[in-house]
């Protein structure tokens, strides 16, 4: 995107207000140089990043990251950092530190964040070296090594015992002295008395100002200061030994240091992002390349130097490519160009756009601005030359995947030859696709918009003064002998200039009046039609919930007229196998038993059968507790107490079972709401006769009754085998015995029928 565009539309201010909000110099260097250049993947990417950052309680914390990048540079070259430069690069260390165990303690809630989050890394190792040797004064401690402890001590104890001695010749002398002991070129020496020089032999360093005063080292302290010297060149050696040695180290993690130093960078110029969002009211747009619609948006700037910014709605129409703004002076029109060219610049730069939700932006790929005089002296050209050179170069690449912002298109020349230009201009741009909104006072340009395919009017709104609303879809009225009588032009110089626009203009102004009173009425009709809409969907929606209630009240009738007829079949049953149970035991005619209850069980299907067709679809794939349900495998209605999985336990009446979630259904939609149901007891009898059966028989009777005493909980059961051969007992109790459920196997008591009964106990929880 060209300089020109970006200065056209205020963003270089803009990225000026972005540096300020940054808290590091790594953040502000990189968001001096933004650009407009992110792709749609990229845009997508910074967008969720932000919002990760938003969602956050705190900030990161990246105050105080120094740029030492060019100290790692020096030390890349073989250079050796100073202490102070060295306790830099410790700081550094420690504001990574603290960043990571920043993001650790969040690294549940950032996904998109964690490619930069990644590259800052703690780095101890250094950071307790540079600790170990340097203070935060930027000196290197004594503890720094043994051998620096060792000469300093030394220096110490020498220098003291030095000054002393020094102290105790003034003291036996002190006429010939002029203050305490002083240090001239590390050097320690008397201030003595001019007149008494000759009297302290010694070196001469220098004179006082006055001259009154010779400081002189006392010949007997030149040894003992010759073994200072020696130390204080022993102990420069020794830090710049140090120096080296925390230098390479810092060589060593040299990589580590810059890719944290540009993450926390990036960190930085994502959190500045989101400051910059949340002071001007900024919101992720949809990013629509088939749309353009803008709601409520303020040009940041004009929310900086005003209170009540009037907010910008605009919508580009469908099959529309070009829209001319017309409208008064000083009435908005450039402030829209500038602000729909913002938003988009501010896309390509991934951040949120002032605007409100609902906003949708085309990703351009090229944005051009002509907005402005570039009327230019020094190159001899005027502004008409220089608007056109701007349009040629526009023309030179504009495609469907830009957007044109011109300002006063074909102005600075004579109308009729500007607004023929502006005619092919527009013309062109509209055939190529590309999505051109342009500002005019041009009425013929006006007239020929309203009628071109392609293309729309919008305008400025005027009443009684400039109220900065864009109205879509009718062309603004440039008002400018209102704006001149509100500015005080003589009323007879303003009658002269109407009288000698003649009775086309009026003609004209009166169709724009016109035009601007049917778009209200269309709006208030609009309005009449959403309020109406608004009721028949209502309507609808009673319609639709009375429909449902019907359909499930008249579901619910005809299920319970089955389940009626369930309950006296199941009745019938009941008495057939009595009577089928005596028939057997009077030895009766097998296939005529076999025959009755296949008869009973055909009736049990096709009623179920027929339930099934008319109970609704059940589309819960889960249970919660208190539902109430029904069991397709008992035929029972009952409560859900617990959900473990794709297993539930249901009450049924005062017996609870596990059963698959799958053989489950949640019952009619009124019944479940009932807070008490009455559930139908499950019936079952712990005595089974068997007898009369064939081995086969007997043996599906006696599976059947277990499973069912399992799940009823029962722990005793009695099966009548009778005496006879002892067939059918044999049978039994090899099938009990291999039955892992079956605890205890025993003959009744002689009183309940002895050897021709047996008595079984299943094992319970605590077997």
């Amino acid at each position: 995107m060209d300089e020109k565009t970006l200065k056209a539309l205020d963003f270089f201010r803009i990225r000026e207000e972005l540096v300020s909000l940054c808290e590091s110099e790594v953040g502000r260097e990189r968001a001096r140089v933004l650009e407009p250049v992110l792709t749609e993947s990229e845009v997508k990417t910074e967008f969720e990043r932000m919002e990760e950052l938003m969602a956050l309680e705190t900030e990161p914390p990246l105050s105080g990251v120094g740029d030492v990048r060019g100290l790692l540079r020096r030390v890349e070259a073989g250079g050796v950092l100073t202490p102070t430069e060295l306790w830099q690069v410790r700081k550094v260390c420690e504001q990574f530190e603290l960043c990571e165990q920043f993001f650790r303690r969040h690294q549940e809630r950032i996904t998109a964040l964690k490619p930069i989050v990644n590259e800052i890394v703690g780095l101890y190792q250094l950071k307790k070296a540079i600790d170990q040797a340097i203070d935060e004064s930027g000196a290197v401690k004594d503890n720094a090594s043994p051998r620096l402890k060792e000469i300093r001590a030394e220096l110490r104890e020498r220098r003291n015992q030095l000054v002393e001695r020094l102290e105790r010749m003034m003291e036996r002398n002190p006429e010939r002295f002029e203050g305490p002991v002083m240090v001239r070129r590390e050097r320690f020496v008397l201030p003595v008395k001019l007149e008494a020089k000759n009297q302290v032999p010694g070196v001469v360093h220098s004179l006082s100002a006055s001259g009154q005063t010779v400081f002189v080292e006392p010949l007997e302290s030149i040894d003992e200061q010759n073994r200072l010297q020696e130390l204080r060149d022993a102990e420069t050696e020794e830090v710049e030994r140090i120096r080296r040695e925390l230098s390479a180290f810092v060589f060593n993690y040299r990589e580590e240091i810059d890719a944290g130093l540009m993450a926390m960078a990036a960190l930085d110029l994502l959190l500045a992002k989101c400051r910059f969002a949340k002071r001007f009211g900024c919101l992720r747009p949809i990013i629509d390349n088939a749309r353009l619609e803008i709601v409520r948006a303020k040009h940041p700037l004009l929310v900086l130097h005003k209170t009540n910014v009037v907010p910008l709605d605009f919508i580009l129409p469908d099959r529309t490519k070009v829209v001319l703004v017309s409208g008064p002076n000083a009435g908005g029109k450039t402030v829209v160009l500038k602000t729909i060219g913002l938003c988009s610049v501010l896309l390509k730069c991934g951040m949120f756009v002032p605007a409100a939700v609902g906003t949708r932006l085309p990703l351009f790929e090229r944005i051009y601005a002509d907005i402005g005089d570039e009327q230019s002296l020094e190159a001899d050209i005027s502004s008409f030359t220089a608007h056109l050179i701007r349009l040629n170069e526009v023309l030179a690449s504009a495609d469907a995947r830009t957007l044109v912002l011109i300002d006063e298109i074909g102005a600075a020349t004579a109308p009729e030859e500007g607004s023929a230009l502006a005619f092919a201009i527009l013309e062109e741009l509209r055939d190529r696709g590309v999505c051109t909104i342009a500002t005019t006072h041009f009425n013929s340009l006006k007239v020929f918009v309203q009628n071109e395919a392609g293309m729309a009017n919008a305008g400025m709104e005027f009443r009684n003064g400039p109220t900065y609303r864009l109205i879509m879809g009718i062309p603004g009225e440039s008002s400018a002998f209102e704006i001149a009588e509100r500015s005080g032009l003589p009323l007879r110089i303003i009658i002269r200039a109407k009288e000698r626009m003649g009775k086309e203009w009026v003609d004209f102004k009166v169709k724009l009046q016109q035009l601007d009173e049917e778009l209200r009425e269309m709006a208030k009709e609009r309005q009449e039609i959403d309020r109406n809409k608004t009721k028949v969907n209502e309507m609808v929606q009673v319609y639709e919930k009375r429909l449902r209630e019907f359909e499930e009240w008249q579901a619910r009738e005809r299920n319970r007229f089955i389940t009626e007829q369930e309950r006296l079949l199941k009745e019938m049953r009941r008495q057939v196998e009595n009577l089928v149970r005596e028939l057997r035991e009077r030895q009766a005619d097998h296939e005529s038993i076999v025959r009755a209850k296949r008869f009973i069980e055909e009736k049990l299907d096709k009623i179920e059968s027929e339930r099934q067709e008319i109970l609704p679809v059940q589309t819960v794939s889960a249970f919660g507790v208190g539902d109430i349900v029904e069991s397709l495998l008992f035929h029972r209605r009952g409560k859900v107490v617990a959900v473990n999985g794709e297993r539930a336990v249901v009450e049924f009446g005062n017996i609870k079972l596990e059963v698959e979630t799958s053989s489950l259904r949640l019952a009619a939609e009124k019944d479940s709401r009932q807070t008490e149901v009455r559930v139908e007891e499950f019936e079952f009898v712990p005595r089974l006769n068997i007898r009369g059966m064939t081995k086969e028989e007997a043996e599906m009777a006696v599976s059947k009754f277990l499973d069912e005493a399992m799940n009823v909980g029962a722990t005793e059961l009695a099966i009548l085998h009778g005496k006879g051969t002892g067939a059918l007992r044999q049978m039994l109790w090899r099938r009990l015995r291999k039955d892992a459920r079956v605890a205890e196997i025993r003959f009744a008591e002689p009183s309940a029928g002895g050897t021709g009964v047996t008595v079984l106990r299943l094992r319970g929880e605590s077997d």
